[in-house]
Parts: C-alpha cells; structure tokens; sequence
C-alpha cells in the first residue's frame, strides 16, 4: 500500500511491482492533470531509474532534455558574467552514466502511470494508519473512513505527510526555508542555448535561475528573502512585481525571460524543508521522498533522492522470502538511505545559504592609478570564494551526488532470476521439487575434482 502517487510513490509502486507485489497507490488528487512545471533529473536519479526499470528509462529519455552536456554555472545578475562553472559531464561518464536531463512532470507521470497499470486509486487520500490486531499486518486509513489492509505501508505523501504524523510520536512541523520562490516558464530561445543549460543569476539575498526545458522553453525560478504568507500580490501583478521592485537592474537575459512569460503563469510559493531526521521506518510502515527528507531544490535532487529511495526499498524487500521479515527490510532501508539523504538536505539548505551571501565581487580595473569597484567585505569575500568554488566546491558536491548507488546497491539483488536461485519467484513454493537444471559451475563439480573446481569457483 502507497500512500501517495506522485514520482516517489509511482517509482516505489513501479520497483515493487516489478518484483511482483500486488501494490495498490492512493492518490488524494482526483485527476492527474497536465500541468506542473519540468523536473530534474540528474546522473544518480538516471542510474536508479535505469535499474528499476530500463523500458521507462527508455522512455524518459525519448522525452527529456539534456543538459549536462553544457556549461552550467553561476553568473553575476547584473554584468551576466560567469561567476564559476560546475562540471555535469565529467562525473556522469566517469561512472558510465547518461548526464543530467530535465523532463515535463506531466511526461515523467504518464510513462510511470502507464508503465504500472491500474493500480492508483485518485481521490483517495490516507490520513492515518494502525496495526493489525488479528494478523500484525497494517490497516490504512482514508479520510472517507475507509480502511485497507496490506503488509506495508509506504508514506510516500509528501512534506506535510499524514503518514509520518502517526509514525512519529512527536511530530516537528516543517521550518520555513528562509525564502519565497516565484516559477514560470519563459516561451522564449537565448543566444546561448546550444551551448549553456542552466545558470543561476546572483544578487544580494537574491537569485534567478534559468534552464532550458526543451521546445523554445525556459523554465525560471526567483529565489527571495521573504518572510511566509508576507505577500498579497494578485497574480496578474506578480510578473510586474518582480520587474519592477525585485530585478528592475539586472541582466538583460534575465529580463529576456520576465518579458517573454505569460503573465498568468507565474505562481509563487514559499518554500519548508525539515531538519534531517533518522527515523524513517517503523514495524510495517516507511517513509519515502519529501515525506521523510524534504529538501531546498537548489541542486535539482528532492525527485532524484525519491527515485534513489524506491530502488533501495525494493532491494531490500526482494532479498526477504516471506511477509513476516517485512519490518527487518523497512529497517535495513531506514539504515541504508538516512545518512545520505540526510547529506543531500545539508547540501541543499547550505548552497541556498552561500548564494543568498553573494555580493557583486571586487573588481580591479586598474593597478595604477588604482581604480577598484565593489569595495566593501562582503564584496571581498565573494571574490576570495571564487576558485575555491569552481575548483573544490563544485566538484566535490557533484562526484558525491553521482556516487550512488556505489556499494548501497547489491548487483545480484536486481540481476535476472537463474535456475535454482534462492530468489527467484518459485522458491517460496512448499511444494518446489528444487532446480530442475544445473549451471555450469555444478556440471563442472560433477565432471572434476573438488580442489580442481575451488580453484576454479572459489
């Protein structure tokens, strides 16, 4: 049982029935409509969803656009000169995997729908859940009073999930981020596009970002320090708002996308994450995506860390050969996922924090006579993080985030089932007679001596 269906909750759905669960997803949505901005998904999210799946990653990649083959980076909003570049490309390959691509939600939705059947109930939403007196399996409850019993819960339910407000004996409400965030998607093609992907224009306490999102589309973001619940702006004035007050002297590329935005597209939200929690997992019930680690989307990983999640818990699930070690597994993936997911949200809150520092660097026009601009400590210190960024930062922060799944994932765990495997789906049977053919490691033990077939085998 899902509770949930967006990416986190279908891509669980996706991995557990492809191991062959019978997987039921309640959605409180009624329909999946076809709006909501493109989403991200990088080298490490590619990967998992690769092992999940290799026919929906077929397919996703048919639909997305690359960007991890461009220069990214951060400029200065008001000159729109390159502050310091960030390599996609270079960790991918290194560990043959595809770079990074964005792709409409709407897209991304369809093919996972699609590729799991008729198993998502919409407009059903699970707001609680309790144990099972007569077997110990879960009952999850839906605000209509229904109940539904199965062995698992998945809390796949986002930040404000009724899920872990049961799971958790002392449920923490989610913190405000310290931003307001405006999007929309600009019909507009830069100068650049063939050669850059996504940018990030830097301001005091401020930032801007853009990436290209396929078919003459700019997707942009307006990063603000403003409180919560502050604004009262209609939404025909929103777009003027952020011309006029907020980016009246930035770039003019920034302008480019402001000036090319339907005006009624604009929507605004201010943004919560949650500060890293290490219990994600209890009995029959679990955690997943925003539900257990909330994140700021500064580096594009809050869908990719629910995609890594899903394959995680279907490696654990699939190891265990009976309902009963069901806790055992939630546990193991609790224990494999916490401190990397837990990273992940640090880096995401501490790269929002280091650009809302940025101030426009110091500049030496001349040596002699001296002629410098931006003159101040904030200016200074912008200056002196410059390299350090581009050189060190940048490229630590990336080979971490395509470092998975590295030694968290066991190969044999999602290798084809062979003959005689404890794991493939007949070995739960009570009446299974055994293999009914041998390997070739076994012919050989049958046709040679012991100490020859160790040497060989072992």
């Amino acid at each position: 049982m899902v509770a949930g269906g967006g990416i986190g909750g279908l891509c669980a759905a996706l991995v557990l029935k492809n191991q062959g669960f019978d997987v039921s997803v309640f959605e409180k949505t009624e329909t999946y409509k076809p709006f909501g901005g493109p989403i991200q998904i990088a080298s490490n999210a590619l990967e998992s969803l690769l092992r999940i799946d290799a026919g929906v990653y077929k397919q996703i990649m048919s639909q997305a656009t690359v960007i991890g083959d461009r220069k990214n980076g951060l400029k200065d909003g008001l000159s729109s000169e390159w502050f310091a570049t960030f390599d996609l490309y270079s960790p991918a390959k290194a560990r043959n995997q595809d770079v990074s691509v964005v792709i409409d939600r709407p897209k991304l939705q369809d093919i996972l729908l699609s590729a799991i059947g008729d198993c998502v109930q919409t407009g059903a939403e699970v707001v609680g859940y309790e144990p099972s007196a007569a077997n110990g399996r879960v009952i999850g409850i839906l605000s209509d009073g229904t109940r539904h019993e199965a062995d698992m819960l998945v809390g796949a339910d986002g930040i404000w999930s009724k899920v872990r407000a049961v799971l958790d004996p002392n449920p923490k409400d989610p913190v405000w981020s310290g931003y307001t965030c405006f999007a929309a998607i600009a019909n507009c093609v830069p100068d650049d596009i063939k050669e850059v992907g996504y940018k990030v224009y830097l301001g005091s306490r401020k930032y801007f970002v853009s990436v290209d999102v396929g078919g003459g589309r700019v997707q942009w973001y307006a990063f603000l320090n403003v409180p919560p619940k502050s604004l009262s702006l209609a939404p025909g004035d929103q777009l003027r708002w952020l011309k006029e007050t907020q980016f009246n002297d930035w770039s003019p590329e920034v302008h480019q996308l402001l000036d090319s935005t339907p005006i009624e597209e604009v929507e605004q939200r201010d943004l919560y994450d949650r500060i890293p929690e290490l219990r994600w997992a209890s009995g029959r019930v679990c955690l997943l995506g925003d539900a257990a680690h909330p994140m700021m989307p500064n580096l594009g990983q809050g869908g990719g860390m629910a995609i890594e999640d899903a394959l995680v818990l279907g490696q654990e699930l699939r190891r265990i050969g009976t309902p009963e070690a069901v806790p055992l597994a939630l546990t193991k993936y609790n224990n494999n996922r916490v401190v990397r997911a837990a990273a992940v949200q640090g880096m995401s809150r501490l790269s929002s924090a280091i650009l809302f520092q940025y101030n426009h660097p110091t500049v030496v026009d001349s040596v002699w006579p001296p002629r410098i601009r931006n003159v101040g400590p904030r200016s200074l210190i912008t200056r002196a993080c410059q390299g350090f960024l581009e050189r060190v930062a940048f490229p630590l922060q990336f080979e971490f985030l395509f470092s998975f799944p590295g030694k968290i994932l066991d190969p044999q765990v999602f290798a084809p089932a062979t003959s005689g495997d404890f794991a493939a789906p007949d070995a739960v049977k009570k009446d299974r007679a055994g293999p009914s053919t041998r390997g070739v490691a076994e012919r050989t033990l049958a046709q040679t001596s012991f100490k020859d077939w160790l040497a060989t085998y072992w």
